[in-house]
């Protein structure tokens, strides 16, 4: 139970992290983080959450994704997990693309949905395999995605975001943005996450949650000072005049950083990661919390601030993104105590038993 709940406990601080990051997406999806005439703290902030925090939140949830496939395989057997897992992922893909179209075009599920079923095909394979398919699916596209950057001009200048105009406006514009989100994923979003939820199951088979992850020494002296330079030094190539390289580069970034905070909490006594700890509620309760940022993200940005959500500063993210990790918290311990499931998990098991009656064989 212990390793659950670490799990757990590493899938809350990914989700509570994720609004860092998309808050700014959710008020201009075209341009996002990338902010004009920026000076002082704002400047500071921008550069900070890039450095730490842009594609970390994300690489973590994916890797424990893998991880999670394979402590699932540990408790119910293969049989039963290939059936189970099929559903599961169907049912996710659903959800995803009910949130993708409706709420935010932003949507990470209906990836994560695919990748996993990619999974299922080699999850078995041997660990020589898997450490060459995590290496190519992540390096080969990321580096072919960077070289084309490279390479050809970016359109300047950027364009903003139109602001809503009624509710035909909004769901008009999100199914614009989804369906060239789901165009990239079998170009890059697939293979990368793939990739990374490889890396999980590699994890699993090295013995990181009995105790054998890499030493705090390594990672602190080796991995994370690696990422930041890293980080820092690919913005300042790239970022002003190339930012989609940056971006992709940035991701090769977040992969030994990640690596590092992982591995780091395996260390962490056991008594200190409890059933009740916030973190394992918010990591039980993620799915539901997860929507919830989306919803209350778009509300805000998009139907109450109207035009201008284009105006306020990081300063002001970094503000709603702690209210909303407060939100978040609060909810899951309340659903916690009084034992309530979340409606998205809800959700989420209506639709596996649906797909277990009529699809999965």
């Amino acid at each position: 139970m212990s390793r659950v709940s670490l799990v757990d406990a590493l899938r809350g601080v990914a989700l509570l992290g994720l609004p860092l990051t998309n808050l700014a997406y959710m008020a201009d999806f075209n341009n996002g983080y990338i902010a004009a005439d920026e000076g002082g703290l704002d400047a500071f902030l921008t550069f900070f959450i890039d450095v730490v925090a842009q594609g970390r939140f994300r690489t973590i949830f994916s890797i424990l994704f893998g991880l999670s496939m394979c402590l699932f395989i540990e408790k119910h057997g293969n049989d039963f997990f290939t059936r189970k897992a099929q559903t599961r992922l169907y049912a996710l893909g659903v959800i995803g693309c009910i949130h993708g179209f409706a709420i935010w075009p932003g949507d990470i599920l209906v990836n994560y949905a695919l990748s996993g079923l990619l999974l299922l095909y080699v999850i078995q394979s041997d660990s020589k395999t898997l450490v060459k398919l995590s290496v190519c699916t992540i390096v080969l596209p990321i580096t072919l995605l960077a070289y084309l950057a490279f390479v050809y001009d970016e359109p300047t200048p950027l364009i903003p975001t139109k602001p809503v105009d009624g509710l035909l406006s909004f769901f008009r514009s999100n199914i614009e943005h989804f369906f060239e989100m789901l165009t990239l994923i079998p170009f890059l979003t697939l293979w990368y996450t793939f990739g990374l939820m490889v890396i999980g199951v590699l994890m699993y088979r090295a013995g990181w949650l009995q105790g054998r992850a890499l030493s705090p020494l390594f990672c602190i002296a080796v991995l994370i000072p690696l990422a930041v330079f890293g980080s820092i030094s690919a913005r300042w190539l790239f970022f002003y005049e190339h930012r989609i390289v940056f971006e992709v580069v940035n991701w090769l970034f977040a992969i030994p950083f990640c690596l590092a905070l992982i591995s780091l909490s395996t260390y962490i006594p056991r008594s200190k990661i409890a059933k009740g700890n916030v973190l394992v509620l918010a990591g039980r309760y993620s799915l539901s919390l997860y929507l919830l940022q989306s919803i209350l993200g778009i509300v805000t940005f998009q139907l109450i601030l109207q035009n201008l959500q284009l105006e306020l500063r990081q300063i002001h993210f970094i503000t709603i993104f702690v209210a909303l990790t407060v939100l978040q918290l609060s909810l899951a311990w309340t659903l916690s105590y009084y034992k309530v499931m979340g409606p998205a998990e809800r959700l989420f098991m209506s639709l596996q038993e649906f797909f277990q009656k009529r699809v999965a064989k």
